[in-house]
């Protein structure tokens, strides 16, 4: 007999927070978020003079073509209703535990009394949409501070618009009813010499006649990524084909906690100049004499030159990465 499981995060699950760490709080976004009325969207979903989702020490990747109604990397949301629409366009923003996770007044994840998280429509979280077709790294964050941090955890599930497709199918992805079926969210964190940590989560599976799928949110443990520079997300589907997965590549994550201003490092390679950013005067800082060339997200060289400083403030609003003729390498978002 098939059984479906709801996979909730465990109050033992949960990671310890200090007055050191930073939890993801998008009502301390720096530019204000606002919500359709019907969909939960955020407004900015299909505005592409929005390209991040910036909150804190984080800055979420943002994309979209306006003309094809289609949007990828991240966007926020504060959809409630996990019920089965028939309509794509309006699920595709809502998450299965029906609303983000709220914060307790000393910064951590608040539980009732039997442990559980609390959840509210009053609280956004951020929707994730991946495909192989926008690069293997599009689905993307990074730090707006130039510093390398340690990420403690974050919590994820699936969407509307993918759970009810591994549950029941449609036109383009099919139910998970075969043995070892399996829908996989990849959490990738890249260090400062540009080597990767990965941690797997497994988001829907079926096994011994029995489908147990990732419905609340689950707290996933990232302390074994280290210090990183950013984290990309991938996914991967046993009902794939020609042309990549037929399962939509949806997940929705709150509460991404990293250790704070102390816990950035310096560069893991010693000869690499410590390249940081500083938003305010967007300004690149070296820390020593150094050649560097700037690229924006296409690859393109924008900007080159020699000192220990550098002023992007004439480049337009975007994503860039800046290259040291000494190994030092920083991805930023002016």
């Amino acid at each position: 007999m098939k059984k479906i499981f709801t996979i909730v995060a465990s109050a033992m699950m949960a990671a310890s927070l200090n007055a050191q760490t930073i939890t993801l709080d998008l009502t301390k976004s720096t530019a204000e978020l606002t919500f359709d009325s019907e969909t939960g969207a955020w407004t900015g979903t299909l505005d592409q003079a929005q390209e991040v989702i910036e909150s804190q020490s984080f800055i979420f990747i943002h994309n979209c073509n306006p003309d094809w109604y289609t949007w990828w990397g991240f966007t926020a949301s504060n959809s409630a209703d996990n019920s089965r629409r028939s309509d794509y366009y309006t699920y595709q923003y809502s998450n299965m535990a029906q609303g983000g996770i709220v914060l307790d007044e000393d910064g951590s994840v608040k539980r009732d009394e039997n442990g559980v998280l609390e959840v509210s429509a009053e609280v956004p979280y951020l929707v994730a949409y991946y495909s192989e077709y926008n690069g293997k790294n599009s689905t993307q964050m990074i730090f707006n501070d130039g510093m390398a941090h340690e990420v403690e955890g974050v919590y994820v599930n699936l969407n509307s618009y993918a759970y009810y497709n591994v549950l029941e199918g449609n036109p383009y992805g099919r139910t998970f009813n075969r043995e070892d079926d399996k829908f996989t969210l990849t959490i990738h964190g890249v260090k400062e010499d540009e080597t990767e940590a990965t941690v797997d989560v497994t988001m829907a599976s079926y096994a011994n006649g029995d489908l147990s799928v990732n419905r609340g949110w689950k707290y996933v443990d990232l302390t074994s990524l280290g210090a990183v520079n950013e984290l990309y997300f991938t996914m991967d589907s046993s009902d794939s084909g020609t042309y990549g997965m037929n399962t939509p590549g949806y997940f929705c994550l709150d509460k991404l906690t990293i250790k704070g201003e102390t816990s950035g490092v310096a560069s893991v390679n010693a000869s690499a100049p410590r390249i940081s950013y500083d938003r305010a005067s967007q300004t690149v800082n070296f820390g020593e004499n150094t050649f560097a060339v700037i690229y924006n997200a296409s690859g393109v060289q924008v900007k080159a030159g020699e000192g220990t400083k550098m002023d992007i403030s004439s480049l337009e609003r975007g994503i860039y990465v800046v290259k040291a003729s000494n190994g030092g390498v920083l991805k930023i978002a002016n």
